[in-house]
């Protein structure tokens, strides 16, 4: 089943992976903490922003699920969009 989830430009992505994309996107937020360069200082904040917000929202999609295993999965409901 695919789930849907909208980032902070409004864009639509596709979760086929649900436990896949919440490990991804934990190791990106990892990443962007270890960034000290004051030079991209402005880039890492604004993806710090961007990918904690897609791990909150992935987070819930998996307590609303409330499944364990992604085959466990069964809405294929799209999101509203709230820009």
């Amino acid at each position: 089943m695919n789930h849907y989830i909208r980032d902070l430009q409004g864009q639509l992505i596709k979760v086929t992976d649900l436990n896949e994309a919440i490990t991804h996107t934990a190791a990106y937020i990892g990443i962007l903490y270890q960034q000290q360069d004051p030079l991209v200082q402005a880039f890492v904040q604004s993806r710090q922003q961007y990918w904690k917000d897609i791990f909150q929202k992935l987070g819930r999609l998996k307590v609303k699920s409330g499944a364990t295993e992604v085959n466990e999965l069964s809405t294929d409901e799209l999101p509203s969009h709230n820009p």
